[in-house]
């Protein structure tokens, strides 16, 4: 697995971090890779991995990206035991004990969360700004817009210093058991989302991301999500079902095989469940979700007759289980010079460790 520490561990952290000492994240690989390689990648990828099946397209996505990405993945799982408690406290200590997620999941309702404060207050000024308005053309999603702008890491800085805190990474690294990355391609490592009823075209048909699913982008795939409003059954909440409840309901639908659909209907999900399984993330503004969206089957945005607000991050680790990083131009996170060693390999996914 590459966990296991060395004498050279420390020393190696530091001259990787004082490399990527720049305004900007180490541009990764293009992802225009030979013709070749991404029109099979492209093949694969389509109608969620409908021509090998999810699973399969999965396991050689892995084989893949283990291949392109075996220093990042082993010297990031090398860290994990041995590094994160002194990178933790470089970047800010603790402010209290780490979350410790429960079958796939944590709520957190103590509003205490550094950094909290201040994106609730900024989310106000860009909800002012963008909200009620219909940004995007795209009626298959029309019912949930990203309203988040480029320029906005440097006009809201609470947004990256949130997800880069040590007490949301805590919980992160625990999980992933390495040093995480927030997401260059999808899920996109921030979003400030708009659900709202208004804008969709078929506010009567279930689809896309309204239907109960399970992430692939990566194993595992882990989401914070925050209320950025008060959150009722009138605003589409997120829905989700604990990750032992999923694993079930997907091992008895044979869920990600071949032929068999992404998105899933109630019915399905209920015909191996009890619906009372279900959580919905119904709570007041400032409430915090942890969550394995790769492990527990989810949906939102459900008729939102009332909009609903929140802040959407996602992590990863260094290698994906799908062909996003061919296919798709990455994000590109601002880094400064004075940022702490873990906030930069959070920001740089692609930072690697030195050659000795």
């Amino acid at each position: 697995m590459g966990n296991k520490s060395s004498a050279g561990t420390a020393p190696a952290i530091a001259s990787a971090t004082n490399r990527s000492s720049t305004t900007e994240a180490a541009q990764p690989s293009p992802p225009a890779r030979p013709t070749l390689t991404r029109t099979i990648a492209e093949w694969m990828q389509v109608g969620h991995m409908s021509h090998l099946g999810i699973s399969n397209t999965m396991r050689l996505a892995h084989t893949f990206n283990r291949i392109r990405f075996r220093r990042q993945d082993q010297w990031r799982r090398a860290l994990y035991p041995a590094s994160l408690a002194a990178l933790l406290e470089e970047n800010g200590p603790l402010t209290r004990p780490a979350v410790d997620l429960k079958d796939g999941y944590a709520i957190d309702t103590s509003m205490s969360l550094p950094h909290l404060d201040r994106i609730l207050e900024d989310s106000e000024k860009i909800i002012a700004e963008r909200s009620g308005a219909r940004h995007s053309d795209d009626r298959y999603r029309s019912y949930f817009h990203n309203v988040w702008k480029a320029e906005d890491y440097t006009n809201y800085p609470a947004f990256l210093d949130f997800a880069t805190s040590s007490d949301v990474l805590s919980a992160v690294a625990h999980y992933l058991k390495c040093i995480p990355a927030l997401s260059t391609t999808l899920p996109p490592g921030i979003r400030f989302v708009e659900s709202n009823a208004a804008f969709d075209d078929q506010p009567e048909v279930a689809k896309d991301s309204q239907l109960y699913h399970i992430d692939y982008y990566s194993l595992p795939n882990f989401y914070v999500i925050v209320l950025l409003r008060d959150t009722t059954s009138e605003n589409g909440p997120f829905v989700f079902l604990p990750r032992s409840v999923s694993q079930k309901a997907a091992k008895e639908l044979a869920y990600w095989s071949r032929r068999k659909s992404y998105r899933l209907s109630d019915q399905e999900i209920y015909s191996k469940v009890d619906p009372k399984d279900a959580i919905e993330f119904s709570y007041p503004r400032g409430t915090v979700l942890y969550i394995e969206s790769s492990g527990c089957f989810h949906y939102g945005s459900r008729n939102s007759v009332k909009p609903r607000f929140q802040l959407m991050l996602g992590y990863t680790g260094a290698c994906r289980t799908d062909f996003s990083e061919l296919i798709l131009p990455p994000k590109v996170y601002p880094i400064r010079p004075t940022d702490s060693r873990l906030r930069k390999m959070v920001l740089d996914k692609n930072m690697r460790e030195p050659v000795s």
